[in-house]
């Protein structure tokens, strides 16, 4: 996510270019744009002077490519560590290839080699100079002998495997294997050619890549030099603060409009979702870059240990921040509802009808959204503003933190100014603190005053029939319980700011004065390197595909504390061991032996293991040429070696979005051939080109496309690197065959353009054709894919909630039942097992928001793939993609309710409401476990799958039944026991959708209860989750279709009818 994202969602910009004008107003951007082309015109420099061009040779341009591919936009510390992984590629891929040009020279024929130099000589042309002719018979291929041949094919097939593992493996050493790949390209390519050893042909590559790197280090330090330090302080305020500030902001216009108008109100629902979706990114963004602070030099306030300790807070604050969104969500699937219950009248089911006489008794008492929202809004209007200003305070801070680093640095300390600062941090925090405690104590009861008058005000019990009428002794409590949900969530929002300033106040006190930060994490380099954790999605910029299966989730989290070192506490669950159904585990040593040489052959069946194959065959396939005497001129003279250079840098380990890939970079290549056939006619003119108007027409017309590669989204990024890659291409070749001797020259602009992006375009399409094995990946595949892998993953979320749900209940059957505090997780204390679960749900939130958020450029490029086998429902995508959010949304606000609940509420959620009962869970989780397999496989949908809205209310009249003939207890908060009280309505106060919240009957003193928001937020999550799950079992039905089997649904059907009639006539009959 970049630092401009919420100007970009102020513009309400879309389009291609939509990017373009928020970038440009971006002051970061374009310091990074400018240092980024000076490196540019750097490298365009030392290829057109003379004497530079000599000593960088016939690959003089490469260093222009590599600005164009990674340009210096990282921190001067992240920078060094990708230059130092590339260069070490390279020396890697020199030592394996001298290897196999030693090897090769020993297994020559030395009788071959004779009788070949006799032909050499044999052939050698009078007047011509024979150093050049005898450097045309070896790329002629005169000297070829098929022993070295095949010693060198060897070499290069294991070299290639062994650096493609190694990139699958480690995806973050993916430089190291890119470039270690290209110089084993060019020792593997020509050495065969030459009949005596030639350990220096990498220098082709080698000294201009060493050139760039020296500029771009060089341009890092003294143009707009920026730490990883500084880097991250201005990523927090841009991609994490200003997204929080603007959902307060849409939050409180929400609230001053009347949730009945469904336009406006839809309006800015979409406005509080992009705002958290860029919250969402710019928090990965954040964690991504945090673990590589501490290995950097950098000067100011915040130092290493400072920016982690602030990072811990981030995930709660974002997830307390997304719950404020939820509010919105409920009211406008409130809206959608009531929409198409009215669309759809006559084919209402029991649960619409429910539905509708809830909104009617609740507009007859007063007590629906319209009349309960604007008492929302005054009541939490102070501590809605006191956190909008505590986070311009702490914008403020930071910003002031990040500002003036060496001026401070060398300069006295302001103690006025600090004191000044530290007082109005502190002022702030007081401010958030007293209006929190303000609303708890008197602001958040306002909103229970419309139904006071259903209560006696002496013993706060409902009134019954006996003292008023009976027309408004009921009342509806639904649109009162969304309510609790906002009330709930900015309670919590606040009070997770109040640990943010809380730190900040401290740090504030620390870090009077800038100073001098030494690197401290390199013991944890290791670690790091291997971790698979936040890998870097750019690190093969011309990637057809990903580093990690877009399909899949890993059930073992790497969270950043166990990347550390840190204990990550119990866990959630105990995963099974995965068995082979085919055998039982050995039980002789012979037997444990063949086990672990399958392990081995099974790992060419990995992920791991395909990729490292798929790159040594394509490079086999395409190098092959370059070694057959047939052909060994033409590959030699066209520059062969590009397009295997091409096809190893567009392999990936997933495919990703494969078609829509491969289109992409075949329209950067072409826009770039056009582009860049111009820069040299318009740079040179007719003749052989000059400096100066090749270095600026170049610059000009490539700096638009560096701007795209810095700033475009992910899915257009590929489209603008290609096309100023190929540019560069063009002109950097047309330069070297008009300024240098070479044996073979293509010409130049038109004649050479078409050729060279020709090879572009052969090496991708070898690398798209392999990559199609062993079945290929379109945008479709993907989509449904992951969607079925997330619908799977949000189930397994579900569960672990669930698990330390019923956690926290066992702790309150053995009397525990105070509320867990939680320490944070840097704290000296140790952390509580329900905090550590927390912990861990946090992370499986984020990663499964990251994937569908990395999704949506796939929804848009799968419509535009070829459909040969019919249209995409790409609509139906579209809402089940929706609906994951929305359920995903629930279950952060689930996951927040627990936090804050006692064991002793955790043990009425459990027992008191049918929504934790058994049976419903087991329906909930075999729909989820359908659903998501369905759609994997792409199978129907069973016909038996049951909707889990009947279900429930099947199930909690089946319990009350049952609880009926068991003796009432006297009403006891916590207690076991559940009574069913016939006199009241199933939408009555106790109710929430027509289900029990947990008491025999709802009075005033549970309304007050401060833990109620909290219990009545989970249940509508939970509620929510539900109504979801069915709405996202109609979707798969709609795209996989259902088995038929109309005797079984049928017969079920009457069999369920009977149930229910026997169970609930009553609750039927007032249907």
């Amino acid at each position: 996510m970049s630092d401009y994202t919420e100007s970009l969602q102020a513009e309400g910009a879309s389009g291609v270019l939509s990017w373009v004008i928020p970038a440009l107003k971006s002051r970061r951007t374009l310091k990074t744009w400018i240092r980024c082309c000076a490196a540019l015109v750097a490298t365009m420099i030392l290829m057109v002077n003379r004497k530079t061009l000599g000593s960088l040779g016939q690959a003089g341009f490469f260093g222009a490519i590599v600005a164009v591919m990674l340009p210096p936009s990282l921190a001067l510390s992240l920078f060094i560590f990708a230059a130092i992984t590339l260069l070490l590629g390279m020396l890697v891929g020199w030592a394996w290839g001298a290897a196999a040009m030693a090897s090769g020279l020993a297994a020559r024929s030395q009788a071959l080699l004779a009788q070949q130099q006799q032909h050499a000589q044999a052939s050698l042309v009078q007047g011509v100079p024979p150093a050049l002719q005898i450097q045309k018979f070896v790329f002629q291929g005169m000297f070829l002998d098929p022993r070295s041949t095949a010693v060198y094919g060897v070499f290069f097939f294991i070299g290639t495997f062994a650096l493609g593992t190694l990139r699958a493996f480690i995806p973050k050493m993916a430089l190291l294997s890119l470039f270690g790949s290209i110089v084993l390209d060019i020792m593997c390519s020509y050495g065969p050619l030459f009949p005596t050893a030639q350990y220096t042909l990498p220098k082709l590559f080698i000294i201009p890549t060493a050139y760039y790197v020296a500029i771009a280090i060089t341009s890092l330090v003294l143009i707009f030099p920026e730490s990883l330090n500084r880097i991250w302080l201005t990523t927090l305020l841009n991609d994490f603060l200003n997204p929080i500030s603007k959902m307060l902001e849409i939050q409180s216009q929400a609230l001053h409009s009347r949730p009945s108008n469904h336009e406006s109100w839809t309006e800015m629902t979409n406005q509080a979702y992009n705002s958290r979706q860029a919250l969402i990114a710019g928090t990965q963004g954040l964690l991504g870059q945090i673990g590589m602070t501490d290995l950097e030099f950098s000067i100011g306030r915040l130092g290493p240990g400072d920016l982690k300790r602030i990072s811990t807070e981030l995930k709660s604050l974002m997830s307390r921040a997304a719950g404020l969104h939820a509010f919105q969500i409920f009211v406008n699937n409130t809206n959608l509802m009531k929409q198409k219950e009215d669309e759809n009248n006559e084919r209402a089911h029991r649960y619409d009808i429910l539905q509708r006489q809830i909104r009617e008794r609740e507009a007859k008492h007063g007590h629906n959204l319209d009349s309960l929202v604007p008492i929302l809004g005054n009541s939490s209007a102070d501590l809605r503003q006191a956190c909008q200003d505590g986070i311009k305070c702490a914008s403020d801070w930071f910003q002031d933190f990040n500002s003036g680093r060496w001026v401070g640095f060398f300069s006295k300390v302001d103690k006025s100014k600090n004191e000044a600062r530290h007082a109005n941090l502190v002022a702030q925090l007081e401010s958030v603190k007293k209006a929190l405690e303000n609303f708890r104590q008197v602001e958040r009861v306002k909103l229970i005053k419309p139904f006071e008058r259903f209560f006696d005000p002496t013993t706060g019990e409902r009134l019954r029939s006996v003292n008023v009428d009976e027309s408004i002794e009921t009342f509806a409590a639904r649109s009162l319980f969304i309510c609790f949900v906002f009330s709930f969530a900015v309670d919590a929002f606040a009070e997770r700011l109040v640990k943010f300033l809380t730190i900040l106040v401290e740090l504030d006190g620390k870090r009077p004065k800038p100073r001098l930060w030494a690197p401290s994490g390199f013991g944890k380099l290791g670690r790091k390197i291997m971790s698979r954790h936040d890998i870097d999605k750019g690190a093969v910029p011309l990637a057809m595909g990903t580093s990690n299966d877009p399909t899949k989730f890993e059930n073992n989290d790497e969270s950043e504390e166990s990347v550390d070192g840190e204990e990550t506490g119990d866990e959630l669950e105990t995963m099974s061991p995965r068995r082979n159904p085919d055998a039982l585990p050995p039980t002789t040593a012979f037997g444990r032996m063949f086990l672990k040489l399958g392990a081995f052959f099974r790992f060419f069946r990995s992920p791991e293991g395909i990729f490292g194959l798929r790159h040594a065959v394509v490079s086999v396939a395409l190098w092959i040429p370059s070694v057959c005497a047939s052909s060994a001129w033409f590959y030699y003279g066209n520059r062969g070696i590009w397009a295997l250079i091409m096809a190893q840098t567009a392999l990936a380990v997933y495919a990703g979005d494969q078609i829509a890939g491969f289109f992409v970079r075949l329209g950067g290549t072409i826009v770039g051939l056009l582009v860049g056939m111009a820069v040299w006619y318009i740079g040179s003119g007719m003749g052989n080109g000059n400096p100066y108007g090749i270095v600026i027409a170049t610059v000009f017309f490539v700096s638009p496309f560096l701007l795209g590669r810095l700033a475009a989204p992910a899915q257009q990024m590929m489209f603008w690197t290609l096309a100023g890659v190929t540019i560069v291409f063009i002109v950097g070749y047309s330069w070297i065959n008009t300024h240098l001797p070479v044996l073979v020259s293509s010409g130049v602009g038109v004649t050479l353009g078409w050729k060279r992006a020709l090879l572009v375009v052969i090496g991708f399409t070898a690398a798209f054709i392999v990559m199609l094995f062993p079945r290929p990946t379109s945008s479709r595949t993907l989509v449904r894919e992951t969607l079925a892998a997330s619908t799977i993953e949000l189930g397994h979320i579900l569960a672990v909630e669930v698990e330390a749900l019923l956690a926290e209940e066992a702790r309150a059957k053995a009397g525990h039942h105070e509320k867990v505090v939680f320490v944070g997780e840097h704290s000296d204390e140790k952390a509580s097992p329900k905090e550590k679960r927390v912990r861990k749900i946090a992370q499986k939130v984020l990663n499964v928001a990251e994937r569908l958020q990395g999704l949506a450029p796939s929804l848009l490029t799968a419509r535009f793939e070829p459909q040969f086998q019919g249209t995409w429902p790409h609509k139906k995508y579209e809402h089940l993609h929706n609906t994951q959010m929305k359920i995903l949304s629930s279950l952060v606000l689930f996951g927040s309710a627990f936090s804050h609940l006692d064991t002793k509420w955790c043990s009425i959620l459990v027992h008191r409401t049918p929504f934790l009962n058994p049976n419903l869970l087991s329906d909930i989780f075999s729909n989820i476990s359908i659903l998501g397999y369905a759609l994997a496989g792409a199978h129907p949908v069973p016909t038996s799958l049951s909707k889990l809205r009947d279900r429930l209310v099947y199930h909690e009249q089946l319990t009350n039944r049952l609880n009926a003939h068991i003796a009432p207890q006297k009403h006891i908060v916590g207690s076991d026991s559940d009574s069913y009280n016939s006199d009241l309505e199933d939408f009555g106060g106790g109710k929430v959708d027509g289900s029990n919240i947990g008491f025999e009957d709802i009075s005033l003193e549970i309304l007050m209860d401060d833990q109620l928001p909290a219990h009545s937020t989970a249940l509508v999550a939970l509620s929510n989750i539900i109504t979801l799950v069915d709405e996202m079992s109609v979707t798969v039905r709609d795209l996989c279709g259902e088995t038929t089997f109309h005797g079984f649904d049928n017969l079920q059907r009457d069999f369920i009818g009977k149930e229910e009639k026997a169970i609930g006539r009553r609750y039927f009959q007032k249907m």
